[in-house]
């Protein structure tokens, strides 16, 4: 039978075992957590950087259908475009045969001018205010144009 002191002496190497773990654990979130924020702060720093240096890639996706306002039938070959008075680089495309498109443009708020032959242009918000930190993503946006 082990004396008091010895059983004592294990008690202490197990629970000094499971600190250690503990701490190790620890130190590894926070490794973990360390290498998260740098990736996010230098992910942040290279699309501000391709901001102001105005060649800023397409990674956010905008798509919908363009409708009349009054049928609600779609708009065939109806532009959109990034507006022109916005920050550069500009993005086009042009809907189908039934209304739809999809733009590929910056993550930023900006605005999108819609327009077709015989009907008025729209002007449709996108983009996120936390572009700097999640540069990619999209939404889905219908639009309906007025008859001119």
């Amino acid at each position: 039978m082990p004396e008091f002191w010895e059983e004592e002496a294990a008690e202490d190497q197990l629970q000094m075992r499971q600190q250690w773990i503990n701490w190790g654990l620890l130190f590894l979130a926070l490794c973990v957590l360390a290498v998260f924020a740098l990736w996010w702060a230098s992910s942040a720093l290279r699309f501000t950087s391709s901001r102001v240096q105005k060649n800023t890639g397409a990674t956010y996706r905008v798509w919908g259908v363009v409708r009349d306002a009054h049928s609600g039938a779609p708009v065939a070959w109806a532009e959109v475009t990034d507006e022109p008075s916005g920050h550069p680089p500009i993005y086009r495309t042009t809907a189908d045969l039934y209304g739809a498109f999809e733009l590929t443009t910056i993550a930023e708020p900006h605005y999108l001018l819609i327009g077709a032959l015989g009907y008025r242009q729209a002007r449709v918000k996108v983009g996120r205010p936390w572009y700097t930190w999640m540069p990619q993503g999209g939404e889905k946006t219908e639009v309906t144009l007025p008859r001119e």
